[in-house]
């Protein structure tokens, strides 16, 4: 779901659109063979759940560092509102799936000598269906959005894993895609679904994934991100954005508990900000974009940052895919935000500064910031 090199908008939306189209045949086609080899219906449900868990594993790793790998409107949109898509990109990406989704359905049914499309008479209708819906696209949202935050090169496994499941859990079997749902409307095989009941399916499925967007959003951001006017009878603490590799980080952290505060430390190669709180780091600073690039040992070179045609908002979206690009450390205190390089500038942002240390390497900084 995250996207590794700057490709162009062409590049990403044929992407979106063989995915889809793969994903989709990988449904279908699975359901028509199922069929054709048992009338077990739960023996059919498995063989047409575990090829379309494993073509997500394959499909994602392979084609999110181009587009990320959406395959579906409700993430694209999702994914546009937490500002990790544009609102035009957003539209095109939906229109590369659903055409891909449909190209889908029709190779499916060439594959197994079938007319190219056929209308579902299949009915999915009624309460208890678009619940599962509902359910089964938060669950696909908030996987995908908790694993960019924390895991990302794991998403694969885990939209697998997760759809694979709610096949099982849903009374829906989990199609959890609008651009899905509209290409096994034109399939009257195991997996269809009637046209009259597309209307329920989508706005279920995107309903479930306007829930997960809105509980996520609030749920993955660490206490130290909320701005110190959401917070109520304390004062803000120390925030320091550190990789610990860093010698210049390690001074910098080391600055201010030697000065008596002990700061919230978040590792953010680990737990990289979101693109709302880089945003307002960058703001804070009164810097560009540009200014907070870290050159050394990053892709910075091969992704031909130092190109003057980058925006900083697609620098800002290079540092949110590569969080190595971010400089470090960031010291965030109610005196400022400062990019502490070198180390010592910290000590402009403490209430009581140390007036003697000795870095890592033997230099010393006294109280006039002088280095002996």
């Amino acid at each position: 779901m995250t996207v590794e090199r700057q490709f162009d908008l062409p590049r990403r939306l044929v992407a979106e659109s063989l995915g889809t189209a793969l994903l989709v045949a990988t449904v279908v086609g699975s359901g028509i063979m199922a069929r054709s080899l048992t009338a077990d219906g739960a023996l059919a449900l498995l063989c047409n759940t575990l090829p379309t868990g494993a073509s997500l594993v394959v499909l994602i790793t392979i084609l999110g560092p181009i587009s990320g790998a959406h395959f579906n409107p409700a993430v694209s949109l999702a994914l546009t509102f937490s500002r990790r898509l544009s609102a035009g990109d957003c539209a095109w990406y939906m229109l590369a799936q659903l055409t891909g989704g449909i190209v889908g359905t029709v190779i499916a049914h060439l594959m197994f000598g079938l007319a190219p499309l056929a209308l579902s008479t299949h009915g999915r209708t009624g309460a208890a269906q678009w619940l599962s819906e509902g359910v089964a696209t938060f669950g696909l949202l908030a996987v995908i959005l908790a694993g960019l935050r924390f895991e990302r090169a794991a998403v694969p496994w885990l939209v697998g894993l997760y759809i694979t499941a709610a096949y099982w859990f849903t009374a829906s079997t989990s199609f959890a895609n609008p651009a899905v749902v509209v290409a096994r409307a034109l399939t009257e095989t195991y997996s269809g679904i009637s046209p009259a009941s597309l209307p329920g399916f989508i706005a279920a499925e995107f309903a479930g994934a306007g829930f997960a967007l809105a509980l996520m959003t609030w749920l993955l951001q660490p206490q130290s991100e909320i701005p110190t006017s959401c917070r109520r009878g304390r004062a803000m603490t120390v925030t320091v954005y550190h990789n610990p590799d860093c010698g210049t980080s390690r001074n910098t952290l080391a600055m201010i508990r030697a000065s008596g505060e002990e700061p919230v430390v978040i590792e953010y190669l680990k737990h990289p900000p979101s693109r709302d709180r880089l945003g307002q780091l960058i703001a804070a600073m009164g810097i560009p974009a540009r200014a907070l690039l870290r050159e050394k040992g990053t892709p910075y070179t091969e992704l031909g940052l130092a190109d003057p045609k980058w925006s900083d908002e697609q620098l800002l979206d290079a540092m949110l895919r590569h969080p190595i690009l971010i400089n470090r450390p960031i010291v965030e205190t109610p005196k400022g935000t400062r990019l502490c390089r070198p180390s010592e500038l910290v000590l402009d942002l403490l209430d009581h500064p140390v007036t003697h240390f000795t870095k890592e390497d033997g230099e010393v900084v006294t109280g006039d910031r002088g280095i002996k």
